[in-house]
């Protein structure tokens, strides 16, 4: 990083854990499921303004009968170069804004492609970027809310190493292996134990201090 006085003090977010995570949640007061198969599913954002690299974060952890399993997955939760200078929303690109949207997904098709997690159970709030340049601009009066399709799919089978055209403000898994096998577990923990929502967190890096 940057080594100004933000960098001393912050989590490089790979060395943020399981339970920094749980603990923040706790202290911002959002729910952590702990019913048999109902996944926690929580974006973290990373602080660097990289645009069209997969570096941020995504938890994923569940509770079946007593026991808790976990993993850490490679996404982005931003949109990629070509959307934010090429928006598909006459407002500018989407950046979804932290915050936990409890039952937002539903498993689904996206795009008709690929099975993933679909926006069909409430609105997202997202920051409109609109000068069409490749840098991320987070402006807090620009906040638009509503259905904009931010789904959490995979990038492509070819495991690509940017986001070019995968995200036009999705939350978008890196690795297409780890995201169906995560897909395919959702679907039968949905079935098995009667639910179709799914709820989303997006917290951001420089919320875990060392």
């Amino acid at each position: 990083m940057g080594g100004n006085k933000l960098d001393l003090i912050m989590k490089n977010i790979t060395d943020i854990t399981l339970d920094d995570v749980k603990a923040w949640m706790k202290a911002k007061g959002y729910k952590i499921f702990t019913a048999n198969g109902v996944p926690n599913i929580v974006g973290i954002r990373n602080v660097i303004k990289e645009t069209n690299q997969f570096i941020d974060k995504c938890h994923v952890w569940w509770t079946e009968n007593g026991k808790e399993q976990s993993h850490v997955y490679t996404i982005t939760t931003r949109p990629g170069k070509h959307y934010l200078e090429n928006p598909i929303n006459d407002k500018g690109a989407g950046i979804l804004v932290p915050g936990q949207y409890l039952n937002i997904w539903e498993l689904g098709m996206h795009r008709g492609k690929q099975f993933a997690l679909c926006q069909r159970g409430g609105s997202v709030k997202v920051y409109r970027d609109n000068n069409k340049n490749d840098i991320i601009d987070i402006v807090p009066g620009s906040i638009d809310e509503g259905w904009f399709g931010i789904d959490g799919h995979h990038a492509g089978e070819d495991d690509a190493d940017e986001i070019g055209y995968y995200s036009a403000g999705c939350q978008v898994w890196r690795f297409h292996g780890a995201h169906n096998s995560l897909m395919n577990q959702f679907n039968s923990f949905s079935k098995k134990y009667n639910f179709k929502r799914f709820s989303y967190t997006l917290l951001l890096q420089e919320d875990f201090k060392d």
